[in-house]
């Protein structure tokens, strides 16, 4: 394994003394280790616990010290800064002084990566990526607890989130980030150079969403993002989780939506396809003539010159982050299955002309 990419992964944990321990095992068992030739570096930041956390992370690194090398910090952050994106921002940035050409891989507490999470994160970095963004999946048994109502709300949101991504594939198409691909980039799986981390400025410590807008961030200074099918780390799907406006909050409030008897709504199709569109349209303006960037931005309705506070103008980067990027919290007013309707339909008649063409 060349010595530029010498992984590093780094934890933010906070009350995490039964899940822990499987995560530890799990990065026992990377099929990386075998071309590593020395332990995995294991960065764990255990912020504002007051569970067994450390006791148990130490037992479980004692179990694995021919594999594993544990660095732990534990403490308490003051309470405005008491989040997971200060204990991930930590986490990074200790990862990153151990390895200054490597690659930082961050992941949750409660995940379980698969056993090649290491080895294919490398492989899309090795191709060409600065980031990767990991497949995320809900662990079966805990889901099935949840009900099958909760299964069929979930199968809708995962059914449409695909169909999303495709008809980008189609619209807005990059060659670092091709089909087959998905759409997840949060903090249960990213890597990312240390060069590229350190070029960014790092992890904000923001108290929500940190992960997303660090890929952001990433994204609008010109680096490339793969979301790598290869790539998958299984999450709890419990509903009492450790970061406010996380998974589990959502989770909640589909069991709540479905107890209610409330529809399944989504981003509207059209919505979604016109970011896609102003998305290739900013892309394409590459090195366009100011007259054509004028009547392109005159298009779409975008203030003219779009300038930084110093005069400068923007990077198509940014442009692309700021006017066309990911709505998280986009009005859902589509009834869900017109939506897959009409996404199938949509993507049908581009992959025609597609093949036409």
């Amino acid at each position: 394994m060349s010595a530029s990419f010498v992984p590093v992964v780094a934890i933010p944990a906070k009350n995490e003394q039964v899940l822990l321990p499987r995560l530890i095992a799990a990065l026992a068992r990377q099929t990386a280790l075998s071309k590593l030739h020395h332990p995995l570096q294991v960065v764990l930041v255990i912020n504002n616990s007051d569970d067994g956390s450390l006791a148990t992370a130490l037992e479980a690194a004692r179990r694995h010290t021919a594999t594993l090398q544990l660095t732990i910090r534990c403490l308490d952050f003051p309470s405005s800064s008491a989040h997971v994106g200060s204990a991930r921002r930590l986490a990074m940035d200790i990862a990153a002084s151990r390895e200054p050409s490597g690659v930082i891989l961050t992941t949750d507490a409660d995940a379980v990566p698969a056993d090649d999470w290491v080895e294919q994160n490398l492989a899309a970095i090795a191709l060409g990526a600065d980031l990767v963004g990991g497949r995320i999946v809900g662990d079966k048994e805990e889901e099935l607890r949840l009900g099958d109502g909760f299964l069929r709300r979930a199968h809708v949101h995962a059914r449409y989130q695909e169909l999303c991504d495709e008809l980008a594939w189609l619209i807005d198409p990059l060659d670092h980030d091709p089909w087959p691909r998905h759409h997840d980039h949060t903090g249960a799986s990213i890597a990312v150079r240390t060069t590229v981390y350190r070029a960014v400025g790092g992890m904000d410590p923001l108290p929500l969403r940190e992960d997303i807008a660090f890929v952001s961030k990433a994204r609008a200074a010109g680096f490339r993002l793969r979301h790598a099918p290869e790539v998958t780390v299984t999450v709890s799907a419990r509903t009492h989780g450790r970061a406010r406006g996380g998974m589990a909050d959502c989770l909640k409030n589909w069991i709540r939506a479905e107890a209610d008897g409330l529809p399944v709504l989504v981003d509207s199709p059209r919505e979604v396809e016109r970011r896609l569109r102003l998305r290739r349209a900013l892309r394409d303006l590459g090195d366009a003539t100011p007259e054509i960037v004028e009547q392109t931005f005159d298009h779409w309705g975008i203030a003219s010159p779009y300038t930084q506070m110093d005069g400068g103008h923007l990077s198509i980067c940014t442009l692309i982050e700021q006017l066309a990027g990911d709505v998280l919290d986009a009005p859902e007013t589509e009834p869900a299955a017109n939506a897959i309707a009409m996404l199938e339909c949509r993507i049908a008649e581009l992959r025609g002309i597609a093949h036409a063409a």
